[in-house]
């Protein structure tokens, strides 16, 4: 296994963004707490370890899917044509609500280190396998579902994976261009969800709205295009454990 920074010291050095609700900081830290919790899955690290890591992700996801909605629908005002006034009127108000978000967020105490195993890389080559399996299995289903929820927790599985594969090696494209398009279909369905329970923009709703339900349809096309290359890379991993 090649040297690497725990996960641990990069919370460190990101810690006093994060708290103070630096947008760039809470999307670093939401990727290293999936990190950690595949490496600490993969480890046999205890529950509670993985449980710390859980609800830190928790903490930073209502801020998180505030910026991504905010971007999205921001753009979309732009591109249909509407008046500068109105898009930094728009960012104004997302901005006044996510200080209102971050000031209600409790964060939890950072997680604590775990070692290693020292039969950490045949863990690994173990939960590769076994992740490889059960994606396989389920994704026959994931492609002809409808609900949104199906697809989102097949790509919590997906990234899952993802982390557990590069604790030894690099991500192939076909995996993260799956992940792109698996994110973007959920980025939809934030917007989506956003636009109705917030009532926001109502002048543009309707047509945000259809905005992001062809977002999603294209995210799903796009996956079911990647799907046969993506299927050989797993059926590999199942097999081998280790390209």
């Amino acid at each position: 296994m090649a040297t690497r920074t725990s996960p641990e010291k990069k919370l460190q050095k990101l810690w006093p963004k994060l708290t103070a609700g630096d947008p760039k900081a809470v999307h670093e830290a939401r990727k290293l707490t999936r990190r950690a919790s595949a490496e600490l899955a993969a480890s046999g690290a205890p529950k509670s370890a993985r449980r710390a890591w859980r609800d830190l992700r928790r903490a930073a996801a209502a801020l998180r899917d505030h910026d991504v909605a905010g971007d999205h629908i921001a753009a979309a005002l732009e591109e249909a044509g509407r008046p500068p006034g109105e898009v930094a009127g728009f960012r104004a108000d997302w901005a006044a609500r996510r200080a209102e978000l971050l000031a209600q967020t409790e964060w939890p105490p950072p997680p604590q280190g775990a070692l290693r195993p020292d039969d950490f890389g045949q863990r690994v080559r173990k939960a590769l396998r076994r992740e490889a399996r059960d994606l396989l299995d389920e994704a026959p289903r994931v492609l002809r579902a409808r609900r949104a929820e199906t697809w989102h927790d097949w790509r919590k599985r997906l990234k899952h994976y993802r982390y557990i594969l590069e604790l030894q090696d690099k991500a192939p494209a076909v995996l993260t261009d799956t992940l792109d398009a698996l994110g973007r279909m959920q980025d939809a369905e934030v917007v989506r969800t956003l636009l109705t329970e917030q009532g926001l923009v109502p002048g543009q709703r309707e047509e945000l709205q259809k905005r992001e339900k062809d977002a999603r349809l294209a995210s799903q096309a796009r996956v079911r295009e990647l799907w046969p290359e993506l299927k050989q890379h797993l059926k590999a991993q199942r097999k081998a454990g280790v390209k």
